[in-house]
């Protein structure tokens, strides 16, 4: 996968995709991870159940989205369909590890030891699990 621009910035006060992701841009790829390929149209019907939005104003995002590199856009006999260029679970990782990334070389230490305390905090196997994947890691490295 080439690597995109970086098309996403990280706010705290969101709630998840749309920490890094516009709401109505998480709406949207939500939406078309769903479906696979999807018109504007079908796209429209699917993010307007929940809040109320214009057909322009969904076709704008679709088309940044586009122009973002996180969607494509395909001409089917004069009629769009637009899927995404990579699966959720993909967008996920790179966005995690960006942050993580991020995180890391401003912050140092003090990241790393405030990510075991969260870890330890939400659920204590999720350390033990990351203490694991460290095992195995430097094992792989000898």
């Amino acid at each position: 996968m080439k690597k995109a621009r970086q098309v996403w910035r990280l706010r705290l006060s969101g709630r998840r995709l749309g920490r890094v992701l516009g709401d109505l841009e998480a709406e949207v790829m939500e939406a078309l991870w769903r479906s696979g390929s999807a018109s504007i149209r079908e796209v429209w019907v699917d993010v307007t159940r929940k809040h109320p939005r214009s057909f322009n104003t969904v076709m704008t995002v679709m088309n940044r989205l586009v122009e973002k590199s996180l969607l494509r856009r395909e001409d089917r006999r004069g009629s769009y369909r637009y899927a995404p260029r990579v699966g959720r679970e993909a967008f996920l990782a790179r966005i995690s590890h960006e942050v993580a990334e991020a995180l890391v070389h401003e912050f140092g230490d003090i990241a790393v030891a405030q990510f075991i305390e969260v870890l330890e905090g939400i659920d204590p196997r999720k350390l033990a699990a990351l203490d694991a994947l460290v095992r195995e890691r430097r094992r792989g490295r000898k």
